[in-house]
């Protein structure tokens, strides 16, 4: 993945990572750990996608910061998600998250008012590489 990042804030503690893991009893894909570790809390230049036949955007990746109070952080994300087959990553402006779905190593967009789930048909770094 070659991203420019804007706003970028650096992680705070790599243990995150393990704790989430510990805590929903997940594991965490290398790829999406490498992700949030480059772009913490960070809009790409790049943000627009398409899910079916509908153009949404990333407003930014989570930070995964504890007592972040500046940005949107994947601690919320993961108190509103029950499934913990889906792993938070990302927020629109409109507060529906990007997710990693950790059974079918696919990016799914999780609508903040229904709960409904719908899939990118991509793996992480091919819906990275396919942002524009």
């Amino acid at each position: 993945m070659n991203i420019k990042w804007n706003y970028k804030i650096d992680l705070a503690d790599e243990k995150v990572f393990s704790e989430i893991e510990k805590d929903r009893e997940i594991e965490i894909p290398q790829n999406l750990v490498n992700l949030i570790k480059e772009g913490n809390a960070a809009t790409p230049e790049r943000y627009k996608f398409i899910v079916g036949s509908t153009e949404r955007v990333i407003g930014a990746i989570l930070s995964f910061n504890r007592n972040e109070a500046d940005t949107d952080t994947v601690f919320t994300a993961l108190s509103v998600i029950d499934n913990k087959s889906l792993m938070p990553f990302a927020i629109d402006p409109f507060g529906n998250y990007i997710c990693m779905d950790l059974q079918k190593c696919t990016v799914v967009f999780w609508d903040h008012e229904t709960g409904d789930v719908f899939s990118t048909d991509k793996e992480l770094d091919s819906f990275m590489d396919s942002l524009y």
